[in-house]
C-alpha cells in the first residue's frame, strides 16, 4: 500500500484510522563491480512492502538518495548529499505530513553509514525511529564473515535470493580493510580513495541464494517485531 499509488482523499480516510507511515530510504552508492548503484532501495523496498503487508501501514514514497562515504566519490555514478542536508530535506518531508495527520515514521534503511543514520534521526526526533536493516543476527548462516560489510557475503547473498538477475557474479572480488584501519572511512575522517579496493568491504565469493534466503528471512523477523513493538509505544501514548 504506497502512498504515492493513493489519491489525497484516500490518503484522508486512511489517516482517520492510522496515523502512521512507514518510510524507506535507499541510497546511489557503488556496491562493488558484481551489485547495482540501487541494491540499497531494491532491498529497502522489498522489506517495506512485505512490512506493509503485515502491518497494514502506508508506505511513503522511496527517497533514493543518501550520505556516502567520502572515499567512494570516484566510484563512477555514485552520489552522495551531506548529512545537514539529507536531515533538513527529510525534515520538511516530514513536517508536511505531520501537519497533515501523521504522527509516526518508522524509518528503513539499508545503508550503515553513520552519518546517513544520525541524518535521519535527527531529521524529526520526537517522531522518527530508524531500522538498519542488517543489524540483526546473522550466526550461523555466513561462513567467511561475522556480521554484514559491503557488498559482502552478507548482502550479496541477499540480493542472489531476492534479485538474482542483478548480480554481476563473474565480476566478484573479495577484498576487505581492517576494521581499525577502515574506521577512520567510516567515520568520515579519512576521504581518499582506498587504494585497490574495488569497492565492496568482505567476501561476496563466498555469497549464494540459500544463506539469502536465510538472512532475508531473519531481516523479516527482526523487522516485523521491531515495528510491533515501537506501534505499541505510539499506542500506549494515546
Amino acid at each position: 500500500m504506497r502512498l504515492d499509488e493513493l489519491t489525497w482523499k484516500e490518503v484522508g480516510e486512511y489517516l482517520r484510522s492510522n496515523r502512521q507511515m512507514i518510510v524507506p530510504i535507499g541510497t546511489c552508492e557503488q556496491h562493488g563491480p558484481h551489485l547495482p548503484l540501487n541494491t540499497d532501495t531494491l532491498v529497502v523496498d522489498k522489506l517495506a512492502e512485505y512490512l506493509s503487508e503485515e502491518a497494514g501501514m502506508l508506505v511513503g514514497p522511496t527517497l533514493n538518495y543518501g550520505v556516502n562515504l567520502p572515499c567512494d566519490r570516484g566510484y563512477a555514478g555514485t552520489c552522495s548529499t551531506t548529512k545537514e542536508l539529507l536531515k533538513g530535506f527529510f525534515g520538511s518531508l516530514l513536517k508536511w505530513w505531520k501537519e497533515q495527520g501523521f504522527r509516526r515514521f518508522f524509518v528503513l534503511s539499508a545503508h550503515g553509514d553513520p552519518h546517513h543514520i544520525e541524518a535521519l534521526e535527527a531529521s524529526d526526533p520526537e517522531t522518527v525511529v530508524v531500522l538498519e536493516l542488517y543489524d540483526f543476527d546473522m550466526t550461523g548462516v555466513l561462513e567467511k564473515q561475522h556480521g554484514a560489510k559491503h557488498a559482502c557475503e552478507a548482502e550479496t547473498s541477499v540480493m542472489m535470493y531476492l534479485f538474482r538477475e542483478k548480480v554481476r557474479s563473474a565480476e566478484i572480488q573479495d577484498f576487505e580493510t581492517p576494521f581499525e584501519d577502515f574506521k577512520p572511512y567510516l567515520i568520515h575522517e579519512k576521504i581518499e580513495a582506498i587504494e585497490g579496493a574495488p569497492g565492496n568491504q568482505g567476501y561476496p565469493s563466498w555469497a549464494d541464494a540459500e544463506k539469502g534466503k536465510i538472512l532475508f528471512s531473519r531481516m523479516k523477523k527482526h523487522a516485523l517485531e521491531w515495528l510491533l513493538r515501537n506501534t505499541e509505544k505510539e499506542r500506549s501514548k494515546k
